[in-house]
C-alpha cells in the first residue's frame, strides 16, 4: 500500500478485537518486523494508506464504498471519538464525519476469518 503506516495495534480480544490507537508515528523497522517471527505484521498492526481511487476496487461514485459500507453495516463499538492520529487526514472522516469514527477501532487491515460483520462489509466493489 503506497505511503502505509502504522497507527495503531490490534488488542481486545479474539472475539472482539480492538484497535488500540498510537499517540505518535511508528515505524516498523526490519527488527520490530524479524521480532513478530512468522507472524503477518497486517495481524499486528492497523495500517492506513493513500486513498488510490478510481484505482482502488472499494472506490464508487466518487467516495470510498468501504466507508460507506462499514458506516451501513456496522455498529458503533465506542461512545467517544478514539484518540486518532490520522483524523486530520483520514478520508473515512472526511466523508462520514465522527460516525465512522465510532466504528472504526472495530476495524482490522487483515480481517480474522471468523469476524463475519466485518468481512462482509470489507467485501471488494465489483466494477460491472
Amino acid at each position: 500500500m503506497a505511503e502505509a503506516r502504522v497507527f495503531g495495534v490490534v488488542a481486545g480480544t479474539l472475539a472482539e478485537p480492538r484497535i488500540a490507537y498510537l499517540k505518535q508515528r511508528a515505524e516498523i523497522t526490519p527488527e520490530l518486523r524479524d521480532s513478530l517471527g512468522e507472524i503477518d505484521p497486517t495481524l499486528v498492526f492497523r495500517y492506513s494508506g493513500r486513498c488510490e481511487n478510481a484505482r482502488c476496487g472499494q472506490f464508487a461514485d466518487g467516495q470510498c464504498g468501504l466507508g460507506q459500507r462499514i458506516l451501513e453495516q456496522l455498529a458503533p463499538v465506542v461512545s467517544a471519538l478514539p484518540s486518532c492520529q490520522i483524523r486530520a487526514t483520514c478520508r473515512w472522516h472526511e466523508e462520514r464525519g465522527d460516525a465512522i469514527c465510532l466504528r472504526c477501532p472495530q476495524v482490522m487491515t487483515r480481517v480474522p476469518p471468523d469476524q463475519t460483520a466485518l468481512r462482509s462489509a470489507a467485501r471488494a466493489v465489483v466494477a460491472s
